[in-house]
């Protein structure tokens, strides 16, 4: 019995230690951590009487020290709360933010009655958190999953697994900032029984729009643990917006639509580089703090 703690008086431990470091929310953190490294099922609270180990312990410790150094919870655990479910991320993908969610929002209220097959391209994948989840909502879709990342692409497949959804999935390694990526594009879906067509109805995607010379005033826990390559959008920040949109006409149906992330201060910026490549703006769509979040275009 020596050997056993108990969960209340570990988690009241980790939350001290937590709060004495300035952690914002110390109580959810400390929760979230003790349930991981005891591998429960749901968030431990304080009224569960469970017995931990001794190695249980000091893993939970060791995970309060990372949380204090500054790595997210969700890094820590491997693990990210989004939409529906909850995703596995690695070093090689973008921590899933709930801004993002607005883009789920938005496409599965607008095709969420349409009967036909749907064709989903969504790029810079990540872990595959806005793709899938709008494959898992939109029932006769079909999604094709593009990243410049291998590694990526492999969290996409792993998280896919989990929801039942590889059937509907396919994969491809590209980069859209050379030439022969849309000819990828369109060797698979040329050669693919999951595509009936060459284009798709809805292209998805939060690229990367972080100005280079503002990426080291972001928060150390963005610069320190999200990859840089799903941050940095060159010097103003619009490099993969002009590199993307030079080339949309080619991916997107007649009817088909692009749905955007984009910074709160991007707007008329967007507006221009749309305006050069010929794209017409449908609508923006505000996130639930009322900034710019999402662009509709075609």
């Amino acid at each position: 019995m020596d050997n056993l703690f108990n969960s209340k008086e570990l988690l009241i431990d980790g939350i001290n230690k937590l709060k004495s470091k300035k952690i914002l929310t110390p109580e959810v953190d400390a929760r979230i951590l003790l349930s991981y490294v005891i591998n429960y099922q749901n968030i431990i609270y304080m009224h569960n009487d469970i017995s931990i180990s001794k190695f249980e312990k000091k893993k939970f410790y060791d995970c309060l020290d990372k949380r204090i150094q500054g790595e997210p919870v969700s890094r820590i655990v491997g693990t990210r709360n989004f939409w529906k479910n909850n995703f596995s991320i690695s070093k090689y993908t973008l921590d899933p933010r709930p801004d993002s969610e607005v883009i789920i929002d938005i496409v599965t209220e607008t095709y969420c009655n349409n009967v036909n097959h749907i064709q989903v391209l969504d790029l810079g994948s990540g872990s595959g958190c806005i793709g899938l989840s709008i494959l898992e909502d939109l029932k006769n879709a079909s999604l094709l999953s593009l990243d410049i990342c291998k590694q990526a692409l492999k969290q996409v497949n792993i998280n896919a697994k989990k929801l039942n959804l590889s059937k509907k999935l396919f994969c491809c390694q590209a980069n859209w900032f050379e030439n022969a990526w849309i000819e990828k594009i369109n060797l698979i879906t040329k050669n693919e029984t999951l595509f009936s067509k060459n284009k798709f109805d809805i292209i998805v995607c939060n690229p990367p729009y972080i100005k280079s010379s503002d990426v080291e005033k972001l928060q150390n826990e963005v610069k320190n643990y999200d990859p840089l390559i799903s941050l940095d959008g060159g010097m103003d920040g619009f490099d993969s917006y002009r590199a993307i949109f030079k080339d949309l006409r080619q991916l997107l149906t007649i009817d088909g639509t692009g749905f955007f992330e984009i910074g709160y201060d991007m707007l008329d910026d967007v507006k221009i580089i749309l305006k050069e490549f010929n794209l017409k703006l449908i609508r923006v769509h505000k996130d639930i703090q009322g900034h710019n979040r999402v662009i509709e275009i075609k």
